[in-house]
């Protein structure tokens, strides 16, 4: 019999009502409170998305300490991360995180260190990783048929206002910390940890665009302590409605071509001919991973993506903005 799995949803914007959706599909796990800044908004919430079962709060802390929660989905912007995650894990309470876990290291360093010394499992949003494509290319680096990763070549691009807290780096980050560190992400997931980094940013279609603080034009690049090396722009200037990844990586006998986690070409370079192979999923990659967490929450799976991760891929894009701040001086990674 399945153990039953009792979530908390704290954040219920776009993100939080997804995760809600995947988490009451999959069998005996229930959403039994949700929190918003207003009681009115969890209350909204709570009707549209669980049918009345959950209880509605407007303080996180008040709902760890009237409910019983095996797991809790945080999923707030950068800005908005304070104590949460610590006093969900001081409770014994699993946590799921959307990214960027925080707004900088050292904020993200005390949740870590809050999840690992409290042993609780956790897991960050970086939904690509769960791609059909992208877990087969980990798969084939993983056991060498790849051969030696050398280069991961990205691209991000856009073109909206957002919100208004996302258009003020005080509140986001900018679209380096808050959209792109999922290509950043993937590249570490594929090449290793970083070495030296160099960023430049602009905000160039933008500057009369009222509380639009952050970069619409960026670009980096990456050596890692392997020696690979990777390359990733981003863009808030392309085309309207449009939310663009796409990413290319080279090994020594593959070079894959993404359009996206799920889809992709693979040209195996090893042998005599090229081979091609065309990955193409419709995988909900949301959904995948949510299944993965409560896999490992009821121990029946390992723990993907820990909040270690995201303070990895934190650091990372923070070194990528104090480059740009400092015009694109060298700054090293360290862990």
């Amino acid at each position: 019999m399945l153990k039953s799995i009792r979530v908390g949803i704290a954040g219920l914007g776009m993100m939080g009502q997804k995760h809600a959706r995947h988490l009451l599909n999959i069998p005996g796990v229930e959403v039994t409170a949700v929190c918003g800044t207003t009681l009115e908004k969890a209350e909204a919430f709570r009707e549209a998305h669980t049918g009345g079962a959950a209880n509605a709060y407007e303080d996180f802390n008040t709902m760890l300490e009237k409910e019983t929660l095996d797991a809790v989905y945080i999923c707030l912007p950068p800005y908005a991360h304070q104590g949460q995650v610590e006093a969900a894990a001081s409770k014994g309470i699993a946590v799921f995180l959307e990214k960027p876990i925080a707004l900088n290291t050292e904020i993200a360093e005390r949740m870590t260190a809050a999840v690992e010394g409290a042993g609780v499992v956790s897991q960050v949003g970086y939904h690509n990783r769960f791609g059909a494509a992208v877990k087969e290319l980990k798969r084939l680096i993983e056991n060498g048929t790849a051969g030696i990763p050398t280069l991961f070549d990205g691209r991000y691009d856009c073109n909206s206002l957002h919100s208004s807290w996302w258009s003020d780096r005080n509140l986001s980050g900018g679209q380096v910390f808050e959209q792109v560190i999922h290509t950043y992400d993937l590249a570490m997931h594929f090449l290793g940890t970083p070495d030296k980094i160099s960023g430049f940013t602009a905000n160039l279609n933008h500057r009369e665009a009222e509380g639009y603080t952050v970069e619409d034009t960026s670009a980096a690049i990456i050596r890692f302590r392997s020696g690979a090396m990777a390359s990733i722009t981003a863009s808030n200037c392309a085309v309207p409605g449009e939310w663009n990844c796409s990413f290319t990586v080279i090994c020594s006998k593959l070079t894959a071509y993404f359009t996206s986690a799920n889809d992709a070409e693979f040209v195996f370079t090893g042998g005599s001919q090229n081979e091609r192979q065309t990955y193409a999923s419709e995988l909900d990659v949301y959904e995948d991973e949510t299944v993965a967490f409560i896999a490992a929450l009821r121990g029946e799976g390992p723990e993907v993506c820990p909040i270690r991760e995201g303070l990895r891929s934190l650091r990372l894009v923070e070194n990528v903005m104090q480059s740009a701040d400092d015009d694109g001086r060298q700054i090293a990674y360290v862990e």
